[in-house]
């Protein structure tokens, strides 16, 4: 099964696809906020790289977050247009979930992430909802415990791979909110 996945929730515009367990083709480009702009020619680029077009793929995937309230909402909007323009299933991923299988720490892995404004968002197993925490909590919690940084996008294969072999697709993409946007918390 191919699947062409994509994550707008930070500053990285990331686009693969994803095919049975490997990655065929991915894009990571740094887009700060101009993912609107960027997100459907990458998309083009990568089905174009891969020798594929809409047709060929089997279902659509996408980081639902947490990260950025626009991004998440760009990728989200977009991957709906494709999903009603080519009748094809969805599959959502939240990227702590990806962050914390490509690191194998099994149940009790922790992913963090930095959320801006001091905050960082936490996950510390496959079974809580992510949170999100201060500088300090997340020092304290996780001093010592840290393997580094890891590509998340192995997570996403396997995350991707077992939900299309459950059949695990998403009714509704819904984006994961840890905090309130800016906007409210200025009102």
């Amino acid at each position: 099964m191919k699947v062409l996945c994509v994550d707008t929730t930070t500053a990285d515009l990331v686009v693969a696809i994803v095919h049975e367990n490997k990655i065929e083709d991915f894009s990571v480009r740094g887009c700060g906020t101009r993912h609107s702009e960027t997100l459907c020619n990458r998309v083009d680029f990568a089905l174009k790289q891969s020798g594929l077009t809409f047709s060929d793929i089997d279902a659509f995937a996408c980081c639902i977050g947490p990260g950025s309230f626009t991004g998440i909402r760009i990728g989200i909007a977009t991957l709906k247009g494709y999903l009603f323009a080519c009748g094809k299933p969805a599959v959502s991923f939240s990227s702590l979930h990806a962050i914390a299988v490509s690191s194998n720490c099994g149940e009790t892995g922790s992913a963090v992430v930095d959320a801006g404004n001091g905050y960082y968002f936490a996950d510390f197993s496959n079974g809580v909802a992510p949170c999100l925490i201060s500088y300090e909590d997340q020092r304290a919690k996780n001093a010592g415990r840290c393997n580094g940084a890891c590509d998340y996008l192995d997570g996403v294969v396997k995350i991707v791979r077992d939900a299309v072999v459950k059949g695990n697709f998403s009714q509704s993409l819904s984006p994961l909110y840890l905090r309130r946007s800016q906007a409210e918390e200025h009102r």
